[in-house]
């Protein structure tokens, strides 16, 4: 009931008139299906997150949960990404870290996400070697040529504006790092993101960790990335220093290629924005129209 109430606090005058006729056709039934339906969105919002020892297997790795943070598995991750914020569907996204002073997915202002690229061992004596204003030239190109499908798939325009953090290669941790600053949307509708990326270096491939946020969060964005950095491990036999020349893959390229992204699809630019409600909004609408008019007819007999 209480968010019945706060959706009636917020509905226009002239949604409402909608409502009541959109609703004036829909029986009882259809009444009790809007609820459930508005009950179903409310309780889905609600974040229980593991605050602890999490191993992800199938990156050869874990992370040990530190204290104000939480663990969202693959469902909750992509529930937050895909549904509330909008962003395209990603199956391999394994799972993300948030803080655990977000009790909602609404609530949530930074996520880390987590993947793993099995790519082989990156070789990291060249780090040095690049020239990221090139790179990030590239960037601008591929998003310009990405966004006539984006556009057609229903999805806002990109344009990378440019690094909020230039790269840079911690070779004590073995972590790649830089950060976009990207713009989604057009004219009034911009939407100003950050892309935060960071690339552990294992034995057998690679944790991607990309933080997605408004721009204006990255000092909590940074705040995260040195916590979860330092409580996330590679299992020991997986680890950079654990490579085995004789018997392991290298990977076919390096840091930069890494930085450019272009042979990584986990390495694509992600929005955080206010879909979620504006995705339901008509149905709200509706649903809340339906209760009026239930207990207008109801008070009438």
């Amino acid at each position: 009931m209480k968010i019945l109430l706060l959706l009636l606090a917020l509905l226009p005058g002239c949604l409402w008139a909608q409502a009541e006729e959109e609703a004036s056709v829909v029986d009882s039934a259809a009444l009790v299906r809007a609820i459930d339906s508005l009950q179903y969105v409310y309780d889905h919002d609600s974040i229980k997150g593991t605050v602890s020892m999490v191993y992800l297997d199938e990156a050869h790795s874990y992370i040990n949960v530190p204290e104000g943070y939480c663990y969202l598995s693959k469902a909750k991750t992509r529930h937050l990404i895909e549904d509330y914020w909008s962003n395209p569907e990603d199956d391999d996204v394994i799972g993300s870290i948030i803080k655990d002073s977000a009790k909602t997915f609404a609530g949530v202002d930074v996520v880390f996400l987590i993947y793993y690229d099995e790519c082989g061992y990156v070789k990291d004596e060249d780090a040095d070697s690049y020239n990221y204003d090139d790179i990030l030239a590239e960037k601008r190109k591929d998003a310009e040529e990405q966004n006539e499908e984006r556009k057609a798939l229903g999805y806002e325009t990109i344009e990378v504006v440019g690094w909020a953090d230039a790269p840079f290669y911690d070779s004590e941790k073995k972590a790649l790092h830089w950060a976009l600053h990207a713009r989604f949307g057009e004219g009034d509708e911009l939407n100003e993101t950050l892309n935060y990326d960071i690339r552990m270096l294992g034995r057998k491939g690679m944790l991607i960790l990309k933080a997605v946020a408004h721009m204006d969060d990255m000092p909590q964005v940074k705040e995260m990335r040195n916590v979860i950095v330092e409580n996330t491990h590679f299992i020991e036999g997986y680890t950079y220093n654990d490579f085995n020349p004789v018997t392991d893959h290298i990977a076919e390229w390096g840091i930069g290629t890494l930085v450019a992204g272009k042979l990584l699809a986990k390495a694509g630019i992600l929005a955080k924005c206010t879909a979620f409600l504006l995705k339901f909004w008509k149905f709200i609408v509706v649903a809340v129209g339906v209760v009026i008019t239930y207990f207008f007819k109801k008070k009438e007999k």
